[in-house]
């Protein structure tokens, strides 16, 4: 295959799964997907047993004004492995709060998301909730 077609199938794939260029400082240009990307994602286990435990939880995160909740609702098809992706494309420092019946209420204070020139850097937290 010659290097001109090879390009060209580059550039139409990048068309294809939707993505913008970017030039960072040292002026290199960067191709950054359209895909969403979390700040946080959340994992929940009983601290006792160590599985997971995300049915029926709420996750508050919370950086200055901003306020994001998500909740997972028990019942039949809930998924007890279940991530709450959150925060979505926002970098900052975070206080993360997950809330359950029947276990202490988990709380995290300044956890910090950065990005880099496309998008943020996810972090990952396992929540352990003590009952």
């Amino acid at each position: 295959m010659n290097s001109k077609l090879v390009m060209l199938s580059l550039l139409g794939l990048f068309a294809l799964v939707g993505c913008n260029e970017k030039t960072t400082e040292d002026g290199d240009i960067v191709f950054c997907t359209a895909v969403y990307v979390p700040a946080l994602r959340v994992d929940v286990f009983d601290k006792e047993t160590g599985f997971p435990n995300a049915c029926g939880v709420t996750v508050t995160v919370q950086d200055g004004d901003f306020t994001e909740e998500l909740s997972n609702e028990s019942g039949d098809s809930c998924n007890e492995d279940f991530t709450f992706s959150i925060a979505g494309e926002r970098e900052g420092k975070y206080d993360i709060t997950v809330i359950k019946d029947g276990y202490v209420d988990w709380i995290q204070y300044d956890t910090v998301v950065t990005s880099n020139i496309c998008h943020v850097n996810t972090i990952t937290v396992q929540a352990y909730m003590d009952k």
